[in-house]
């Protein structure tokens, strides 16, 4: 796999746990990744934000990343996050994922990131040097306090040649322009902000990687096949019935609840759960039956 990972719809995946949350569910995962591959998604992205990557020992990691990769059976690239600020813990974590056979892997930005290049770019390509797959960063602005990728790290990362995308969680539409600048096709960039979509993909993004694109992936990529297709006006429609959908996404009791309720064998259950309001419930359904009923009429 190469700069290809990094392009299309690559949903951040949730991970289904058993309904006392105390260990993963492999099928509801084998499930999950059946249901994206149907929909049309072009790889997935698992121990993530989404996926609860925070509240999973590394060897629940390991074993979300080897029940995906056997579910996917090479029929779509696996991403996996090393969501460790420590360049050592990232390599250890990224090891183990390599003898499961996963794509990629997603390095976390450190919190506490050093305010200059050089010292970003030491970290990265130490990271580099102890693993053989292709890397992405993974950077978020309410984590790292002081300094985001700037375009001229990105392009010493394309010249290092190991790293091959990032996840964007700013929305800057004129960085990203600059980082489409310096990347020369080599270096992607996977859009979260879901609101800015399409004016990323205009500037430059070779793909969405976004939350709720684990409610209905297909609309997902529809959008990216249609701005691929050159048909701007059909894509801006579809940007705003999507934005419509965020609001009741927002508003709702999260994916694993949407997923559950259009019939995905996976539970509800979550590591860090909150009781749900009478309003979460009713927009769950709401976007429950929209999606249902996109589902039955494409």
């Amino acid at each position: 796999m190469s700069f290809t990972l990094a392009h299309g719809s690559v949903p951040p995946m949730v991970t289904p746990m058993t309904e006392d949350a105390a260990s993963i569910d492999r099928d509801g995962i084998a499930a999950l990744v059946e249901w994206h591959i149907e929909a049309g998604t072009t790889g997935l992205f698992v121990v993530c934000s989404t996926g609860e990557m925070f509240a999973l020992s590394q060897d629940e990691m390991v074993e979300i990343v080897e029940a995906a990769v056997i579910s996917a059976d090479g029929r779509i690239p696996i991403i996996a996050g090393l969501p460790f600020p420590d360049v050592n813990r990232k390599a250890e974590i990224a090891k183990r994922y390599e003898t499961v056979g996963v794509d990629g892997g997603v390095a976390l930005q450190p919190f506490e990131s050093p305010a200059d290049n050089d010292t970003m770019y030491e970290h990265y390509a130490r990271l580099a040097d102890e693993v053989k797959i292709p890397l992405f960063i993974y950077e978020h602005p309410k984590w790292q306090s002081t300094h985001l990728l700037t375009p001229t790290l990105v392009g010493r990362l394309v010249a290092n040649g190991q790293y091959v995308g990032m996840k964007d969680c700013t929305g800057d539409l004129s960085r990203l322009v600059a980082m489409a600048d310096v990347s020369e096709g080599q270096f992607g960039v996977m859009q979260a902000v879901q609101e800015r979509l399409l004016p990323s993909l205009v500037c430059g993004a070779t793909g969405v990687c976004a939350t709720a694109s684990n409610a209905y992936p297909h609309l997902y990529r529809r959008l990216y096949d249609t701005f691929q297709a050159g048909d701007t006006q059909k894509a801006y429609k579809l940007q705003n019935t999507m934005r419509v959908l965020l609001n009741m996404y927002k508003a709702s009791s999260g994916p694993k609840h949407i997923l559950n309720r259009l019939g995905l064998p996976i539970s509800t259950a979550a590591r860090h759960t909150r009781e749900i309001t009478e309003e979460q419930d009713q927009a769950t359904n709401m976007l429950v039956a929209f999606v249902k009923e996109e589902l039955s009429g494409k």
